[in-house]
């Protein structure tokens, strides 16, 4: 990225030792991570005075939209901006300042559960760029977000031949850019500007490709952040509460028929027995289903 391009820059990632971890064991357990549709959304960061600094804040509501495809309003993108300032509950960010990856990251998070929990509510992971599952994920179709280092020839390496990052060992800078890592049938970096064709009608002008891992790449943080819908990771063990809710119902009502046609007393009273259990059963499903709703 140009030298003029300061305003775009965050602080870091400052990932915690609190962050939920994804590692390579955890692609076939919980969160189950389901397959996403290609749907992008873009928004354009450098439009507006206020949001020039705000790369880390459109990084993760971009993250947001990926997954849940919604398109924020930029009001909306303002007020979360706005909530980034002063906010006792995160380090320090002063007007006109950057901020950290992780902290917007988490402001994004818990702004999505409370607003708008109705669509499914959301939790983020944090993975490390040397896992063999970022490309895991990646071919899954998840947006991801991490901090890298811009200069002068990273930018040219792409943007003046092929808009592949064909390199992976440029000189680093002492400041950040937050960017988006996704999957365009290639591992591939998406940047925080509204998407143009470039002239020849081949690409668009903030999607590079990235030849090598981002494990091999020196300019990028050591970690990334993904979010993943917790509605989803429900939604298995929903539908296994549900499946199992309705034949506890039928063996109720199959149980009673039979004591209904038999003469045999003990027969009866094993039958009560069992509807009894069952009719505790159904309650202890209910409450594990209103846990998950």
């Amino acid at each position: 990225m140009p030298e003029e391009n300061k305003e775009l820059w965050c602080i870091w990632v400052w990932e915690t030792n609190t962050d939920y971890v994804l590692c390579n064991g955890d692609l076939d357990s919980l969160p189950t991570l389901y397959q996403q549709d290609n749907i992008r959304y873009e928004y354009n960061q450098w439009n507006q005075s206020w949001s020039r600094v705000s790369c880390t804040i459109f990084a993760a509501v971009w993250m947001v939209s990926d997954l849940m495809n919604y398109e924020f309003s930029l009001d909306e993108i303002k007020l979360i901006d706005n909530l980034s300032y002063n906010n006792p509950n995160y380090h320090p960010r002063k007007k006109w300042e950057w901020w950290w990856v992780k902290d917007a990251v988490d402001l994004v998070c818990k702004y999505w559960n409370d607003k708008h929990w109705d669509l499914g509510k959301i939790a983020y992971y944090r993975v490390n760029k040397y896992s063999d599952i970022v490309d895991k994920i990646l071919e899954k179709w998840y947006t991801m977000v991490t901090n890298f280092c811009p200069t002068v020839e990273y930018a040219k390496d792409y943007y003046v031949s092929d808009w592949v990052l064909d390199w992976y060992d440029f000189w680093t800078k002492t400041n950040g850019h937050a960017v988006w890592v996704i999957w365009n049938n290639h591992r591939a970096i998406k940047d925080n500007y509204k998407g143009r064709m470039t002239s020849d009608k081949t690409h668009y002008a903030n999607i590079y490709e990235l030849k090598h891992p981002l494990a091999n790449i020196t300019n990028f943080s050591s970690y990334l952040y993904v979010y993943t819908k917790v509605s989803e990771d429900n939604l298995e063990e929903i539908k296994r509460l549900n499946e199992f809710k309705s034949k506890v119902l039928l063996a109720i009502e199959t149980n009673s028929a039979l004591w209904h046609l038999t003469n045999d007393e003990w027969y009866r009273n094993k039958l009560h027995s069992m509807n009894e259990n069952n009719r505790n059963k159904l309650e202890d499903i209910q409450i594990q289903l209103n846990r998950l709703a």
